[in-house]
């Protein structure tokens, strides 16, 4: 299992020192952004991405949860993002800002929210590259998985293969208990928050995560 580990659980006061902790051991960042639209909080901007682009190395994963994610994507990308995932009700055209985001040399993500059927994503075939399947409603933190994302997961993997393939994560209920039964269904990577940053050793939770299959 890969795990790009979420910064939105940070010590927001230390977010340097806890980008450090793991960067030798996590597979990348997961930068949440959000413009109190979408979701009720005000998350993380282009110079926020900025700075942690100087501090890492690490893939960064820009997550937008806005409501017009195109007015975005060029101010992410210039400020480094190496992937941009966006969702279906953040754009007009979807596979045109899929396709935005390959065209200024990032990785296009597409994130299935919960209640959205994860069959439709075959319409967009060879579009992206990174499936952010969600495991919970967009925005909240400590609540319980939907326990239907396990099927979910069986099904997204069942439709890669005929769709050229693609990266599957998992983002939201990322607990001790829920992270193996992902992996079994096939899931790729998760987003690990405070299963990471809560953890009295985050190296050691990241090997554990890792050798989860």
């Amino acid at each position: 299992m890969k795990a790009f580990v979420s910064l939105w659980s940070a010590d927001p006061l230390d977010i340097g020192v806890d980008i450090d902790r793991v960067a030798g051991h996590a597979d990348g960042f997961h930068i949440d952004v959000t413009d109190g639209h979408l979701t009720p909080q005000l998350l993380f901007g282009p110079d926020f991405v900025a700075a942690v682009r100087k501090r890492t190395e690490l893939a960064i994963e820009v997550h937008l949860m806005v409501t017009d994610a195109d007015v975005w994507i060029g101010p992410f990308l210039e400020a480094g993002a190496d992937i941009v995932t966006v969702h279906r009700r953040s754009t007009r055209d979807l596979p045109a800002t899929l396709g935005r985001v390959a065209d200024g040399g990032a990785t296009p993500g597409l994130a299935v929210e919960t209640h959205e059927p994860v069959g439709d994503v075959t319409a967009l075939a060879g579009a992206f590259d990174r499936l952010l399947l969600m495991g919970t409603e967009i925005g909240v933190k400590g609540v319980e998985v939907d326990p239907r994302v396990y099927g979910r997961i069986d099904e997204a993997v069942a439709l890669r293969e005929g769709m050229g393939g693609f990266d599957l994560f998992v983002d939201g209920g990322i607990r001790q208990h829920t992270v193996g039964l992902m992996a079994a269904a096939g899931a790729d990577g998760v987003i690990p928050g405070s299963l990471v940053y809560g953890a009295p050793d985050p190296a050691a939770r990241l090997s554990w995560l890792h050798g989860l299959r």
